[in-house]
């Protein structure tokens, strides 16, 4: 039993010694076996593979990883390994040359970290990709303490044998590997303005009544949850949105910005006479520009006619609807 104490602190004094000299330099090394799995922008996404002792896994990351801080693997532990502690090692490697894939077993890479499996039958690691996260060790988890940066977009992981002597039930052993992103808990907000113009005049953009320097062209990361957007400005009406951010998600949200010009919408029944300032409508059901000012609005249909007047302000919309009754109402 004191050998086997002697033989393990020694493997694993070796091994990270090893680590220590590669943390800065590459080393090439060979492995039995690639698998291969894909991750994720989504809280649905997870995939597993079945590693054996000295078999590795190549995760490839998304392109667009705004919302990845980081991956989880859980190792599920076969009791034969888990019994002879320190006897396997994990290592996360960076700078991993060639692109793996399932017929290579030959590879060059930085070993960013390396950890022997604990003794117990499951293990959750966490690897953090961005330097700013959200991700906490506790009693359940074991973080990386360095984030890793990501080469071509994959991460590589590397079981290997560090003891001798290890029976070969524990050798033969297949350790699943479950992975999961793991993802900020925001989302982006994808903004657009739009007007009529060919350039758009400046406008000033509120988040939750904090002012945000957005162009008419941006994304921006907010919080989950109902945001208030209000957009303001000298050249346009004011235009006041809300909208839900979820989770590692992306929102989009286009407003029209509309000019200052009061408008007006006409609507009334077909065989309807409508005459404004003395020239007959043909637009009707949808806005129109008219001139600030008093203008005068006659509906004829039949014999029976209404005459109205409208004092058109500067940034308003009126709304002139016949029934029965000819009303006017002002936004």
């Amino acid at each position: 039993m004191m050998n086997r104490i002697f033989c393990a602190k020694k493997a694993l004094f070796s091994l990270f010694l090893i680590s220590g000299i590669t943390a800065l330099n590459a080393e090439s090394f060979r492995v039995s076996k690639v698998h291969e799995l894909t991750v994720v922008q989504t809280a649905e996404s997870e995939g597993t593979a079945k590693l054996g002792i000295n078999e590795a896994l190549a995760i490839t990351l998304p392109a667009d990883q705004t919302f990845l801080e980081g991956l989880e693997l859980k190792f599920e532990i076969p009791e034969t390994v888990a019994s002879w502690t320190d006897s396997v090692a994990c290592s996360v490697y960076s700078n991993i040359t060639p692109t793996p894939k399932a017929s290579q077993i030959d590879y060059s890479g930085t070993r960013a970290y390396v950890r022997t499996l604990p003794g117990k039958l499951s293990w959750v690691l966490q690897i953090p990709l961005k330097s700013e996260n959200s991700i906490k060790s506790n009693n359940y988890t074991t973080k990386v303490d360095t984030v890793i940066t990501p080469s071509k977009n994959m991460i590589f992981v590397r079981l290997q044998p560090v003891m001798k002597g290890v029976p070969e039930e524990t050798l033969n052993a297949i350790v699943p590997i479950t992975v999961k992103p793991i993802l900020m808990n925001k989302g982006q907000l994808s903004f657009k303005l739009v007007s009529s113009e060919k350039q758009l005049a400046p406008c000033t953009i509120f988040i939750d009544d904090k002012m945000t320097l957005l162009n008419e062209h941006s994304k921006v990361l907010l919080d989950t949850g109902v945001h208030d957007i209000s957009i303001i400005s000298e050249a346009y009406r004011n235009e006041v949105r809300t909208v839900r951010i979820d989770r590692a998600k992306t929102t989009e949200l286009t407003v029209e910005m509309k000019s200052l010009e009061p408008t007006l919408l006409i609507t009334a029944p077909e065989g309807t006479d409508v005459l404004l300032d003395d020239v007959k409508c043909t637009t009707f059901g949808k806005e129109f520009v008219i001139t600030e000012g008093e203008h005068r609005l006659k509906v004829r249909i039949g014999d029976y006619e209404i005459l109205r007047s409208i004092n058109a302000i500067k940034g308003k919309t009126y709304t002139a609807n016949f029934a029965l009754d000819l009303q006017i109402t002002e936004d």
